[in-house]
């Protein structure tokens, strides 16, 4: 019986991650900034810049707007870099320049 409830724990416990792992929503717009804060978006935004020859310093790091395409890592493209600052758009909407 108490195999059974340290296993039953066990299960639980490492599903926990899983629930606390956060995506975009598909089709939003994000800002850096905003990507950072939801998830562990730090690679996939320097990926998204360096792939349209963008600079990844902090500035366009957290002041660009990115596009979520979706799918199981809540993959990003770069949209634009938001020179006059990024602007975030609330829950459920997009962020805007």
């Amino acid at each position: 019986m108490v195999q059974l409830a340290t296993l039953s724990v066990a299960a639980l416990a490492s599903l926990a991650p899983l629930a606390a792992a956060k995506n975009c929503k598909t089709g939003l717009n994000y800002c850096g900034f905003v990507l950072t804060s939801i998830g562990n978006y730090d690679s996939q935004i320097t990926v998204a810049l360096q792939a349209a020859n963008q600079p990844t310093d902090d500035l366009h790091f957290r002041e660009s707007l990115f596009h979520c395409n979706g799918g199981g890592n809540g993959d990003i493209s770069f949209s634009t870099y938001c020179d006059g600052g990024c602007q975030d758009g609330g829950p459920g909407n997009s962020d805007y320049c």
